[in-house]
């Protein structure tokens, strides 16, 4: 994969991963077990501003990377079109719920960003099963495949866990944590080969 390309991957998904965990230390009471990510955007967060502005730069980061990865798996598969077609749509969810942050009401802002970012999810979780059916990753198939379980399990917990507050159901945040490394992590894998 061009260098560029692969740069711009790594610095989307440290920006994604590392900047809430700064941010949430100037938002009190934030847990980054029990609360999403996006709550650090929401309206009512002290630390809006900066997290919205990382969702964009995020989905600027993952477009730039897309872009160079559609290079990089040419001649274009089924598989390899719908890869990128899932990175593609997870930045642009990422672009999105940035410019419209999430609210403690159900405004339209709230909508779009909920949207945005589901369909984002759902589209990077199926990145796995289509790198196990892309030529140039049959190297680490299993491993994808493996991924691929664990994304879904880890998506169904996070979306399971919405607005639950007992038991193991209540940690939304840990499993939304939990799918970001998963997908990144292939993203990563696949990245390096």
């Amino acid at each position: 994969m061009p260098e560029f390309t692969l740069t711009a991957l790594i610095l989307g998904m440290l920006a994604d991963l590392l900047v809430p965990v700064a941010l949430a230390k100037k938002y009190p009471g934030y847990s980054h077990l029990m609360d999403t990510i996006s709550a650090l955007g929401a309206r009512k967060s002290p630390v809006r501003i900066w997290e919205n502005v990382n969702l964009v730069l995020v989905g600027s980061l993952f477009m730039v990377s897309a872009i160079g990865q559609a290079q990089f798996f040419k001649p274009h598969q089924w598989s390899s079109t719908l890869y990128i077609l899932g990175i593609l749509t997870f930045a642009s969810g990422c672009i999105l719920a940035g410019i419209f942050p999430a609210d403690p009401q159900k405004s339209l802002s709230t909508k779009i960003h909920g949207v945005a970012s589901g369909i984002g999810f759902i589209a990077l979780s199926f990145n796995p099963l289509w790198a196990v059916f892309m030529q140039p990753l049959k190297g680490v198939r299993v491993l994808n495949g493996f991924l691929f379980v664990c994304a879904v399990l880890t998506f169904s917990l996070f979306v399971a866990s919405e607005n639950r507050e007992t038991g193991c159901l209540k940690y939304t945040g840990l499993y939304q944590r939990l799918n970001l490394i998963i997908l990144y992590l292939c993203l990563s894998l696949n990245g390096i080969q």
